[in-house]
């Protein structure tokens, strides 16, 4: 863990064959909420650009073990999708044109 000039604390989540940088952080901006931010140099199955912002009611989270976690149920559910799956058989396949 390790934390921003800007008040986020940062990891790096392996997901699959993807490197994601996570920064957080609570109760941003006084509002009662987690802000949470997704960073990867692909697109993921929640973000076509590789980068997701999301905010989670304070009371929904307690440390940086329920962020990985909630991440991950994320990314695992939306990874599922006929969508992703077709971007992944893309990404394999050789494009010629």
């Amino acid at each position: 863990m390790a934390e921003t000039d800007d008040g986020y604390e940062m990891f790096v989540l392996e997901w699959t064959e993807f490197k994601i940088q996570v920064a957080y952080q609570r109760n941003w901006f006084n509002t009662g909420n987690w802000h949470i931010q997704l960073q990867c140099d692909e697109p993921l199955p929640v973000t076509s650009t590789g980068y997701r912002s999301i905010f989670i009611a304070d009371d929904q989270l307690i440390d940086e073990a329920d962020v990985k976690e909630m991440v991950l149920n994320m990314l695992n559910e939306a990874a599922t999708s006929k969508d992703w799956q077709r971007h992944l058989d893309d990404r394999r396949q050789l494009k010629l044109f």
